[in-house]
């Protein structure tokens, strides 16, 4: 038992070594993906090959494609050459993108597509389709007729070799196009420029036309309300007859330049004047009225009356000197007095007459006074009639002054447009022409190799992840483990340079038959009593080493001193006397189907402690023998009279052979072959099995090449040591 727990150890060894990796939280197993690569190792390289094959051939057929690049200048706003350009709203710094994007649209857009067509005359041109490598249609398409058909195809072809490319934090617009003509794409990439150009003037000019010839019929308009506005004024001035005596015939609001109002402002001056006058005439009057008339200065002021009164004094002297010496009626006296008494009465005429003019200034004074307060009286009852009908005259007024202004303004915004119509900025500049490229753009050989090769890859992954996934073969012991509901009992490697496995298990340090020591470690330590008294071998199908397998491990128990018996119930296809070289003239068959004895069965073969029962003679009805009682008292005689009896039994298939006998002996290992069996099929089996009463064991993985599945040297360094040892 030494060497069964060493071989046991080395066997759980490798298996903690296999769980210690997928223990480590991983989401992939890394070995199991390089080995299923490794399986499908050469159509991978099919694959990679016919692709790059593939790429090749592509570079080779791909018609060369040039790109000519022209670099365009695109700022916000154009410079001011008048000073009175309107700046464009999109000019604002946060509205940059938009604007940008919008400029770049412009340019993508069918009508700058068609301008630049027309102007390069590529419309109908032969040449410039043929260049391209493309054909028109020769027929209609949809309500369009043929011409707008080829139209609208050159039009696609256009748009779809124009590149535009706008550069982060950059204003420069690259404008590409791209044709199997290197003077063709430079042709149309500084068409496309120029045209961007031209149409961004043409736009400006249209815009500004636009406003002018939005402008010119307000204007129009304006006019025409201003001229209906004033007649209405005047009209209704005559109608009221109110006259405006205002500047250019345009009075105040509120009337003060009419005649009425000029004449009452005319008649307030006049009276305060003649109110003044009446005034200091009044005083004048008064003050002769209260004094003598003698001692009035205007009459002392007379020239007359001064020389009246020189000459009175005279005579009056000479009249007094003549009294001293003469008597009163002296002739000379008298005529003295008389010539006084006439001068007396002279300067009283003058002095009244004085008076009366000065009376006559008063009341003259007094009289024009009343004549103008009478007049301001009446002309103030004329303008608080005229004021009444001035109100709708400045309604009037004040509407005929408003479309003076708005004329007047849309004048001046008139006269500055069309001065700037006359000078166009622009705010698009032409930075780099483009020029003959030299080298094609397309096809790229290392790039399309390259993508070739991603591409062989990603086909590779495909199929591996389809073949893996789609295809669930049961190839490795970890694929038992992870998809098969039952124990791993061992692998048995294939066999080495066409040998058969009876040929390996009779060699002691042999791959095979170390493998079936470790089977057979297992076997004996899978219980507490040790290897179970009867075990039945069942697979899924024929020919996956089930048979081989149910005798190589009794060969390996016979080693150990265990006396065994190898029983063959594959009662339809039976394979232990032509393996163990036998006779197969009387068997199991014999032995459920009529009273034959067991000793008669038993055979002894080539091996120690090796018995065996061949099945015999093929009977009719394998089912019904294996389903009669007799069947059980066999296997439970041979079990007291060996230590293990195996079972070779049928596979699963669809009959109930194998269901039979997993069901009568104590265990059940199931053979998969690697590389034969889905994982569906095997569970479908096993779960038949299952289901029937047997009781599973576990599963021995036979004609295992760790090579071929791509783990190399991981499950067989056991076998190796196992060998050294």
């Amino acid at each position: 038992m030494p060497g069964a727990t060493s071989d046991t150890m080395l066997t759980r060894e490798a298996d903690s070594v296999h769980y210690s990796f997928d223990n480590r939280g991983l989401d992939f197993d890394f070995r199991a993906i390089w080995a299923s690569i490794y399986r499908s190792r050469y159509p991978i390289i099919a694959i990679i090959i016919g692709c790059l094959a593939l790429g090749i051939i592509v570079t080779l057929l791909t018609t060369p494609i040039y790109r000519a690049s022209a670099s365009v200048q695109i700022d916000q706003e154009a410079a001011k050459i008048l000073g009175t350009e309107q700046t464009n709203a999109s000019s604002a710094i946060q509205d940059s993108e938009r604007f940008l994007q919008t400029q770049l649209d412009i340019i993508r857009s069918r009508a700058l597509t068609v301008s630049v067509a027309e102007e390069l005359g590529l419309f109908g041109n032969a040449e410039f389709v043929n260049a391209m490598g493309y054909d028109l249609a020769d027929e209609a398409s949809g309500s369009l007729s043929l011409n707008e058909t080829r139209r609208e195809q050159i039009i696609s072809l256009i748009d779809e070799n124009l590149a535009v490319d706008l550069p982060v934090d950059s204003r420069v617009v690259k404008l590409s196009f791209n044709s199997p003509d290197p003077r063709l794409a430079v042709q149309v990439a500084n068409g496309f420029a120029e045209g961007y150009i031209r149409s961004n003037l043409n736009r400006k000019f249209d815009a500004s036309a636009y406003a002018r010839e939005f402008l010119k019929e307000q204007l129009d308009a304006a006019q025409v309300r201003l001229s209906e506005s004033e007649r209405a004024a005047v009209d209704y001035s005559r109608r009221a007859e109110i006259i405006d005596t205002g500047p250019s015939g345009q009075g105040s609001a509120s009337g003060s330049s009419s005649v009425t109002t000029a004449t009452l402002v005319s008649l307030n001056e006049a009276y305060a004047a003649a109110l003044a006058r009446r005034i200091a005439a009044q005083g004048i009057w008064e003050g002769y009225r209260k004094t003598p008339r003698l001692s009035q200065g205007k009459v002392l002021d007379n020239a007359a009356i001064q020389k009246l009164l020189e000459e009175r004094a005279k005579l009056s002297a000479d009249y007094k000197e003549q009294l001293q010496r003469r008597k009163a009626d002296y002739p000379t006296v008298r005529q003295a007095k008389a010539r006084i008494d006439e001068l007396n009465d002279q300067i009283s005429k003058i002095s009244q007459g004085i008076s009366s003019s000065v009376r006559a200034e008063y009341e003259s004074a007094l009289a024009e006074e009343r004549s103008i307060s009478r007049q301001i009286n009446r002309l103030k009852k004329e303008k608080l009639d005229e004021q009444s009908k001035s109100v709708q005259l400045t309604i009037l007024q004040r509407e005929a002054d408003t479309n003076r202004k708005l004329y007047d303004m849309l004048l001046q915004r008139y006269n500055e447009l069309s001065a700037e119509a006359g000078v166009q900025s622009n705010n698009v500049a032409i930075v780099d022409k483009a020029a003959i490229p030299t080298r094609p753009v397309s096809p790229k050989p290392l790039l399309n190799l390259a993508l070739t090769a991603l591409l062989g890859l990603a086909l590779s992954g495909l199929f591996v992840f389809g073949r893996e996934n789609l295809f669930d073969i049961i190839r490795t012991p970890d694929d038992v483990k992870n998809n098969i509901n039952a124990p791993l009992i061992g692998a048995i490697p294939i066999a080495e340079d066409d040998a058969s496995v009876m040929d390996e298990i009779v060699i002691a340090t042999s791959p095979i038959s170390e493998s079936f020591n470790s089977i057979r470690s297992s076997l004996m330590l899978s219980s507490s009593h040790g290897a179970p008294k009867s075990i039945s071998f069942s697979s899924t199908q024929q020919g996956e080493g089930k048979s081989s397998t149910c005798i190589a491990t009794a060969i390996s128990l016979g080693r150990l001193g265990k006396r065994v018996l190898l029983i063959d119930f594959d009662l339809r296809r039976p394979n232990v006397h032509a393996t163990l070289n036998l006779k197969n003239d009387y068997g199991a068959a014999d032995l459920l189907s009529s009273g034959a004895t067991i000793d008669d069965a038993i055979q002894e073969t080539a091996y120690s402690n090796l018995f065996a029962i061949t099945c015999g003679a093929i009977p009719p009805d394998p089912t019904g023998l294996l389903a009669a009682e007799r069947a059980r008292e066999i296997l439970s005689e041979l079990e007291n009279r060996f230590d293990i009896v195996l079972v070779d039994g049928p596979p699963v298939l669809g009959l109930a052979d194998a269901v039979l006998t997993g069901a009568m002996t104590e265990k059940v290992i199931f053979v998969i072959e690697s590389g034969a069996n889905h994982r569906s099929s095997v569970k479908s089996a096993i779960e038949r099995l299952t289901t029937s009463g047997a009781n599973i064991l576990g599963v021995i993985l036979t004609k295992y090449d760790s090579n071929a599945s791509g783990y190399g040297g991981y499950y067989q360094y056991q076998y190796k040591y196992n060998a050294k040892k």
